[in-house]
C-alpha cells in the first residue's frame, strides 16, 4: 500500500498524424462554418485564416479537407474553393416543426443549401424530433434569398416520441386529450377514455393512432393513467414519461450492485480486523492525509475529494475522484444500464441515478470517516497557479470531514460560529482543515486569474433556489448562496479534467473528451446587433477577449443577465466526441470529464482508460519520460481493451450527448411547470421584471423573483391615449404604433417616442398562465403605464372583482385573462362540424403542429 508518486511536468503534445484520429479534429468546426448561412465560397487558405487554424496544423488541414473530399462531405473547386454538397433528390434528417405548421429538416449529412423547408401540406404525419426520409423537390421561382428546394416527407424512419402526456376533457359528447408541451399542437380524439375509467381533468400517456389531417382529428389511445392532473407528484410522473426517462433498475443490475456491496464491505472489515492493513498492495494509501467532500448541504453523493500540501515550487493539489469504473465493468447488465441512461437526472425534489443507490450513495460515495477508492489526479502549480507538473494513482483514502459550501466558506472567512450553522457533521474543524482551507483558497484563485488571462469566459447568470411545500408546490424562490467556494470547486474540478485530457493527448490515445468549438461565424453579428439594443457594442466578429470584456462591462448592470444570456446563446453547444477541438469557453486546447463517474458515463470511459495506464505503469510510478516511450505505451493502450477505437467511443458519445439533452430539457420543463402553477395563483399580481428580449410581437419580460420568461404582446404594450386616436383615425391598430428602431434595435412607439430596450426594469403583470403549454403573458403595469392598454382594464376588473369568478379577480375567461391553452382548445372544439356521423371534426387549427 505504501509508495510514494513521480510527477511529470506536462508536455505539448507533437501534432497529430494521419495514422490517428487528426480529421475529426476538423470536421465538424468545418462544416458547421460551411453551412451557415453567412458563409461565402472560399479557398482553403481563406478557411484556414477564418477559423484560425494554427499555422503549425495547416498542412494536417489542407489534409483533412482532402479526406472529406474524398469521403464526400465537401466539394474543392477549381483554386480550392471549397463548397458543401448539392442538395440529392432525397434527405434524411431530423424534422422540427413550428406552431404555423410547416417545419424544416436538419440534413444528416449537411449540403450547402442548409435545413430544408417542408411546407405544411408536406409534413405528413412528421412530429418535431423525428428521423425522416423525405423528397426534394426544386421549386421553378424560388424567392431572392431563400433556398429553391423544399421538402416532402415520405417516411418516418424512427419517432422520438412514442408516447405523449396530456390532460383529458370531455366535450361534444367525446373525450379528448390535450397535450402537455408544444410538440403537438392539437387535440386528439380518444376512443378507449371510458374503458380506462378517466374522468376529467385527469393526466395520462397517450399513443398517437393518426394524425389530424384535411381538418380531421387525430385519434389517440390510452396507454397508461398517471392521477390528477397539477398534482406535483404526477406532473413530475408525466414529464418522466413525456421525455422517456428511466424507471427501476432491472433486478441483475441490482443483484450485481448489492454482490459489490457486500464484497468490499468484507474487505473493509477484514482490514478493520487486521488492524487497518488493507490488502489491495497496489493501491496508493492517503487515509493518513488530510481529505475532505465540499458539496450541497442535501447532497447524498459524493464523488469528489480534495487535498492540498504546500511545496518548495508552490503547492500539490490532489483530486479524489471515487472508484467507479473499480466497480462498473463493461459487459455486466451495470454497465449496460449505466450505458443506456448515459447519466443521473436531477429533477426538482427527484434524482435518478445513473447507477443504484445503493452504489451511488455508498461504496461510490466518498462518505466522511469510511475506506474508499479513488483515483486521483495530482497537480503541482507555481506561486502564480501554473501547472509544473502533473500525476495520477489508484488509491484509497478515507474523508475526514464533510464540509458544505457555506460552512468552508464561513472557515475560510474566520468565521467558526457561522461554520457551525451550515455543518451537517460534528467533526471539528482542526487547525489543520482551517489551514488546507485557506491554502485552496489562494490557489483556486491563483487559477482562476491565470485562466481568466489565457481567456476563459466567466457567465454570471442569475439562479434560484425553489422552495416547496410538503406535497411538492412550489411556494417561494430564494436566490442561491453566492459563497465562493463553488467557484473553488469547480476550478480544481476543470483542472483535473484539463490534466486527465492532457495526459491522453500526450500518447495519443483517443478517449472522450468535452468539446467546445468557437463560435460559428456569423454568430457574433447577431450578438452584436442584440447588445446594441443595451447600448453596448462588441465587434461583429469578436474574439474571446471582447466576449469577456462584454460580460465585464455589464456585470452588476440591469442588462447583465439578457446579455449574458445572449453570450451563451452565442457559443455553441459544448458535447462529447473524441475529436481535438478543445474547449473554447475554458480557453482549453484539450479538455475532458473525469470528475463525476457516478452521474456521467463518459467520465466513467475515461475512468476505464485511465486503469489501463495506470496498468501499465505500475500505479503511476514508471510514466513515460521521452516520445519514444509515450508512443509505445500510447500504441499498447490502443491495443487495450478499456481504450475503445474511435468510431466506438463516436457512438457512445453520442448516445451521452443525446441523454444529457433529455435530462436537460425534462429538468426545465419540470422547472418550468412548477413556478408556473405557483404564478398561475397570482394572475393580476405585479412583479419587477427586466426586458431580456424586444421583438415586432412584444416585448420578453424575465421576473426577477422566479426567473420566469414572458411575453409582453405589442397590442397591449400601453401607449398614450392621443397616439392611439390619432391611429384610429387613420385605420390603424395598436400594433402599427410600435417598430423596431434600425438603428438601436429598441422597440419604439413611433408617435410618443418610448421605448422598450434589453435591460430595462419594468413592473409587469401575469396576465395568464398556459400550463399546458408552459407559456406565461405579461402586461408591462410600470407607474406611468398603468393607465392605459390591458394594464388598465385588469386593474378596473381587480377592484370590481367577483366572488364566484374563478380567477378571483373578476375576470371571466376569454376577457382580459386569456383563456389557458387547454380551455381555448376545448373551445375550438366546440365550433368542430360533425362530418359522417362519427368523432372526426373539422377543426380551425387544422395543420398546426409543432
Amino acid at each position: 500500500m505504501r509508495g510514494f508518486l513521480i510527477l511529470i511536468a506536462p508536455t505539448t503534445p507533437k501534432p497529430l498524424t494521419e495514422e490517428n484520429y487528426m480529421p475529426l479534429r476538423f470536421k465538424k468546426r468545418l462544416l458547421t462554418h460551411l453551412r451557415h448561412e453567412a458563409y461565402r465560397p472560399s479557398s482553403i487558405d481563406q478557411l484556414a485564416d477564418d477559423l484560425r487554424i494554427p499555422e503549425g496544423d495547416r498542412d494536417l488541414f489542407a489534409q483533412a479537407v482532402e479526406q472529406m473530399r474524398n469521403a464526400g462531405d465537401v466539394v474543392v473547386g477549381a483554386a480550392d474553393i471549397v463548397r458543401l454538397p448539392p442538395m440529392g433528390k432525397e434527405v434524411i434528417g431530423q424534422f422540427r416543426g413550428t406552431s404555423k405548421g410547416f417545419g424544416f429538416i436538419i440534413p444528416e449529412d449537411v449540403t450547402r443549401h442548409g435545413d430544408l423547408f417542408v411546407p405544411p401540406h408536406s409534413v405528413g404525419e412528421a412530429i418535431t424530433g423525428d428521423r425522416v426520409r423525405a423528397e426534394v423537390q426544386e421549386l421553378r421561382n424560388p424567392k431572392p434569398g431563400h433556398s429553391p428546394y423544399v421538402g416532402v416527407v415520405v417516411e418516418i424512419l424512427e419517432r422520438r416520441h412514442s408516447n405523449f402526456t396530456g390532460t383529458i376533457a370531455h366535450e361534444d359528447g367525446h373525450w379528448w386529450v390535450e397535450p402537455d408541451g408544444k410538440v403537438l399542437n392539437d387535440s386528439f380524439v380518444v376512443q378507449d377514455a371510458e374503458s380506462k375509467n378517466v374522468k376529467v381533468g385527469v393526466k395520462v400517456v397517450f399513443e398517437i393512432v393518426s394524425m389530424p389531417e384535411d381538418g380531421y382529428a387525430g385519434e389517440a389511445v390510452i396507454v397508461k393513467v398517471l392521477g390528477e392532473a397539477g398534482l406535483p407528484s404526477i406532473e413530475t410522473q408525466a414529464v418522466i414519461e413525456a421525455h422517456n426517462l428511466p424507471g427501476d433498475f432491472p433486478e441483475k443490475a441490482r443483484a450485481e450492485a448489492r454482490g459489490l456491496t457486500k464484497a468490499f464491505d468484507a474487505l473493509v472489515d477484514n482490514t478493520l480486523a487486521n488492524g487497518g492493513s488493507f490488502p489491495e498492495t497496489e493501491r496508493l494509501d492517503l487515509r493518513n492525509r488530510l481529505i475532505c467532500t465540499i458539496d450541497p448541504p442535501d447532497a447524498k453523493d459524493y464523488d469528489d475529494a480534495i487535498s492540498i500540501e504546500r511545496t518548495k515550487r508552490g503547492w500539490k493539489l490532489g483530486v479524489h475522484i471515487a472508484d467507479v469504473a473499480n466497480f462498473v465493468t463493461p459487459g455486466t447488465a451495470l454497465d449496460d444500464e449505466a450505458k443506456d441512461r448515459g447519466n443521473s437526472v436531477y429533477l426538482p425534489r427527484l434524482v435518478i441515478p445513473m447507477l443504484p443507490e445503493i452504489l451511488s450513495n455508498g461504496i461510490c460515495s466518498l462518505q466522511e470517516g469510511v475506506e474508499r477508492f479513488c483515483k486521483s489526479a495530482f497537480i503541482e502549480y507555481d506561486e502564480d497557479g501554473n501547472v509544473v507538473a502533473q500525476g495520477f494513482a489508484a488509491t484509497l483514502i478515507k474523508s475526514a470531514k464533510r464540509m458544505t459550501y457555506l460552512e468552508a466558506q464561513a472557515i475560510i472567512d474566520n468565521d467558526l460560529e457561522e461554520a457551525k450553522k451550515h455543518a451537517r457533521t460534528d467533526t471539528e474543524v482542526t487547525n489543520e482543515i482551517i489551514d488546507a482551507l485557506k491554502m485552496m483558497n489562494t490557489l483556486s484563485r491563483r487559477i482562476r486569474e491565470r485562466r481568466r488571462r489565457n481567456g476563459m469566459i466567466h457567465l454570471d447568470l442569475p439562479e434560484v433556489e425553489l422552495v416547496f411545500d410538503q406535497d411538492g408546490h412550489v411556494t417561494d424562490a430564494v436566490p442561491e448562496d453566492d459563497a465562493y467556494t463553488h467557484t473553488l470547486i469547480e476550478m480544481f474540478m476543470v483542472e483535473a479534467n484539463e490534466a486527465v485530457a492532457r495526459l491522453f493527448e500526450d500518447l495519443h490515445v483517443p478517449i472522450i473528451r468535452r468539446v467546445h468549438p468557437d463560435p460559428v461565424p456569423g454568430q457574433g453579428e447577431q450578438l452584436s446587433d442584440f447588445v446594441r439594443v443595451a447600448g453596448y457594442r462588441i465587434p461583429k466578429t469578436p474574439t474571446r477577449a471582447d466576449l469577456q470584456q462584454l460580460l465585464d462591462a455589464t456585470k452588476g448592470s440591469p442588462a447583465a443577465p439578457a446579455v449574458h444570456m445572449a453570450v451563451l446563446r452565442t457559443l455553441t453547444k459544448a458535447e462529447y466526441s473524441p475529436a481535438l477541438i478543445g474547449h473554447f469557453a475554458l480557453a482549453s486546447t484539450g479538455y475532458a470529464h473525469f470528475t463525476s463517474p457516478i452521474r456521467r458515463y463518459a467520465d466513467l470511459t475515461v475512468h476505464r482508460a485511465l486503469t489501463a495506464y495506470l496498468g501499465k505503469t505500475n500505479n503511476g510510478k514508471n510514466s513515460p519520460k521521452d516520445d519514444g516511450a509515450k508512443y509505445k505505451l500510447g500504441r499498447e493502450l490502443k491495443d487495450d481493451d478499456a481504450c475503445p477505437d474511435e468510431p466506438t467511443l463516436t457512438q457512445i458519445a453520442g448516445n451521452c450527448n443525446r441523454t444529457e439533452m433529455r435530462a436537460t430539457d425534462a429538468e426545465r420543463e419540470l422547472r418550468q411547470f412548477l413556478v408556473l402553477q405557483l404564478l398561475e395563483e397570482h394572475i393580476g399580481e405585479s412583479f419587477a421584471g427586466i426586458v431580456t428580449g424586444v421583438s415586432p410581437a412584444g416585448v420578453f419580460v424575465q421576473l426577477q423573483k422566479y426567473l420566469a420568461e414572458g411575453l409582453c404582446k405589442t397590442q397591449d404594450l400601453p401607449v398614450s391615449d392621443n397616439a392611439t386616436q390619432a391611429n384610429k383615425r387613420r385605420g390603424l391598430h395598436e400594433r402599427a404604433l410600435w417598430r423596431i428602431d434600425r438603428r438601436s434595435g429598441a422597440l419604439v412607439e413611433k408617435n410618443t417616442g418610448r421605448s422598450f430596450s434589453i435591460g430595462d426594469r419594468v413592473e409587469v403583470t401575469v396576465a395568464s398562465v398556459d400550463l399546458a403549454r408552459r407559456q406565461m403573458e405579461l402586461v408591462v403595469t410600470t407607474a406611468a403605464m398603468r393607465d392605459t392598454g390591458k394594464a388598465k382594464r385588469i386593474a378596473e376588473r381587480v377592484t370590481a372583482g367577483a366572488p364566484d369568478d374563478p380567477t378571483g379577480l373578476g375576470l371571466t375567461f376569454g376577457d382580459v385573462v386569456e383563456r389557458t391553452g387547454a380551455q381555448r382548445r376545448s373551445q375550438k372544439s366546440k365550433s368542430r362540424d360533425k362530418r359522417k356521423g362519427d368523432h372526426r371534426k373539422d377543426r380551425k387549427d387544422k395543420g398546426k403542429r409543432q
